[in-house]
Parts: structure tokens; C-alpha cells; sequence
């Protein structure tokens, strides 16, 4: 196992979750779309949940 630690200041936390975690701990292709990552990945499929969906229309 690796570990990485970096420090991630204010305003930088969607680029880390967009670069590191949202396509399973990997780095994202470049050219790649993001929903074709994460299938390459195994990412599952997201799921929303909680009161919030009403407002979207959704629940």
C-alpha cells in the first residue's frame, strides 16, 4: 500500500476529489470523459439521497 499526504488548503479540496478520488483513487486519462473513468475504474454508480430531492423534483 502507498500513501500519499499532501496539504490541501481552502479552495483546493475539488481539485483534489476530482483528481484523486472521485475515479477510485486514480488519476483521470487525459481526454478521458469523467463517467467513462470511473466505469474503467469500478466506481459505482451514485445515488442521491435526503430531503434535498424534493427540491430538485426528484423524490
Amino acid at each position: 500500500m502507498t500513501v500519499d499526504i499532501r496539504v490541501i488548503r481552502a479552495g483546493q479540496m475539488y481539485r483534489y476529489y476530482l483528481r484523486e478520488t472521485v475515479v477510485g483513487d486514480g488519476r483521470r486519462p487525459v481526454r478521458t470523459s469523467l463517467r467513462a473513468a470511473q466505469e474503467q475504474a469500478g466506481v459505482p454508480v451514485g445515488r442521491w439521497m435526503g430531503r434535498g430531492l424534493a427540491v430538485l423534483g426528484a423524490g
